[in-house]
């Protein structure tokens, strides 16, 4: 058994984490926290993962398209005034 020290603001989203009265913050931590794992125990998990829904797929592919627009690039040397 440990004992750690938590701002407010940290127990408060820890609190808030608890699915029941009778759930430690241990619970929850162990629940939320993941272990440090390697790239390939994180793909392993992402295969195990249910498929995405045309919604969900397709709500991916709009957020990409954005992300790679040239046009939400700026050039931080042009807007440089002078």
């Amino acid at each position: 058994m440990k004992t750690i020290t938590l701002t407010d603001d940290a127990y408060e989203r820890l609190a808030a984490l608890k699915t029941s009265p009778r759930d430690s913050f241990s619970k929850v931590i162990l629940r939320v926290v993941p272990k440090r794992g390697t790239a390939a125990q994180i793909l392993e998990a992402v295969r195990k993962l249910p498929p995405l829904s045309d919604e969900q797929a397709e709500m991916m592919l709009a957020v990409s398209r954005e992300m790679n627009d040239p046009s939400r690039l700026r050039d931080p040397w042009a807007d440089e005034k002078t």
